[in-house]
């Protein structure tokens, strides 16, 4: 549906507000019709918004910079939808209601003019113009009947409330597509295997970045010091095959109230490995090993000095060793070892191959034009 810039305001008139005002004082019941309709652009906007969060997924050309398009054509859509015809008759029942004696509509055009030869698809008892239905009758106002309960409720207020026992359904069903969603993230989560150390650097980095910011050491450093714990993500501690996402082998000492998980591990006692059953923290996400392991180091004084050392990986990985982290005499070697091999190399250099190309702007669409010549950025040719 293309939007037509003659019909109606535009989203971005910022003066709307002190006409409205002026208006109120000249005449009364046309600015109660104004504001009604500014009720209807703002339920309209919730709407949409509402229906954009449902999604599932982003499309595969999407951006901030699409998503930030979309948004104003969004808004000034709501404000053309509740200005054109009838607009979605909110508008009018509120009018009606707040008595502004607007009569009531009849059978007649729809309120959203589509050309199209509405040969079918039509609902019973409905006036077709030009192929969208729209009821013959107008809409009830039992909602809006004054009882008991509602005696002490402005008019304005029982209008709100009925509009939201509307939209509950569906906001219970965006409800259970969410859940759905998220039921679904957690078995892709349970079922995270990377398949390489490129797959494993990829997954990773978002969380290794804020981790690493917060302690100012290098990115690297972390995504090798995961990649030691585990393998490039292959071993993990498991119980009863529930993943504890434990990327870095923090175990679950006295203090250390949620969830854990028993697993084997190896530690080294006066120069002999020893196999012991050890039990490990467990978390809901990658996302949570980070946030914890960046606290155990942040606050623990005994790290202080593996903080705040930049690019400096070797030092970073004595310091750890130094306080204690691990028993393995070799374990800071092994640590940059990781880090400066060329599976995490070649993986940190193909995201900034890749990070480079997303930075290059993609042409607009003809919905972004539309969107900048309705907002007044473009002219209108």
């Amino acid at each position: 549906m293309a939007v037509d810039p003659s019909q109606g305001g535009v989203y971005t008139d910022f003066a709307g507000l002190t006409r409205l005002k002026a208006a109120a004082r000249t005449d009364g019941k046309a600015a109660t019709e104004k504001v009604a309709r500014q009720f209807e652009t703002i339920f309209t906007q919730m709407m949409l918004k509402s229906m954009r969060s449902a999604s599932l997924g982003e499309g595969a050309f999407d951006s901030s910079a699409t998503q930030s398009y979309r948004d104003l054509y969004d808004q000034q859509m709501a404000v053309t939808l509740a200005s054109r015809g009838k607009g979605l008759g909110i508008a009018d029942m509120l009018v009606r209601q707040l008595g502004g004696d607007k009569a009531a509509p009849a059978a007649g055009p729809q309120a959203f003019p589509i050309h199209g030869n509405g040969a079918s698809g039509h609902a019973i008892g409905a006036t077709v113009s030009a192929g969208f239905p729209v009821p013959a009758r107008a809409v009830g106002m039992t909602a809006f009947v004054p009882t008991p309960a509602t005696s002490g409720v402005s008019l304005a207020g029982q209008a709100i409330d009925a509009v939201q026992r509307r939209i509950a359904p569906m906001r219970e069903a965006i409800g259970e597509a969410a859940d759905a969603a998220a039921s679904g993230a957690r078995k892709l989560a349970d079922d995270w295997l990377p398949k390489s150390p490129g797959e494993f650097v990829e997954s990773l980095l978002p969380h290794a970045k804020a981790a690493a910011e917060k302690l100012g050491v290098s990115v690297r450093a972390l995504l090798a010091h995961a990649a030691l714990e585990t393998g490039w993500g292959k071993h993990m501690p498991k119980q009863a095959g529930a993943n504890s996402f434990n990327l870095f082998g923090i175990k679950a000492g006295s203090r250390w109230d949620g969830a854990k998980v028993t697993a084997s591990t190896i530690e080294v006692e006066n120069g002999v490995a020893v196999r012991r059953r050890e039990a490990f923290r467990a978390y809901d996400s990658p996302a949570d090993s980070f946030m914890d392991y960046a606290r155990l180091l942040g606050e623990n004084p005994r790290y202080a000095k593996a903080l705040d050392r930049g690019e400096d990986v070797a030092g970073f990985a004595r310091a750890l060793q130094s306080a204690g982290y691990a028993t393995d005499p070799h374990y800071a070697a092994k640590l940059s070892r990781i880090a400066d091999s060329e599976p995490m190399r070649e993986a940190m250099q193909a995201l900034d191959r890749r990070a480079q190309v997303d930075a290059v702007p993609a042409p607009m669409t003809s919905l972004q034009l539309e969107a900048l010549k309705i907002s007044g950025f473009l002219p209108n040719v």
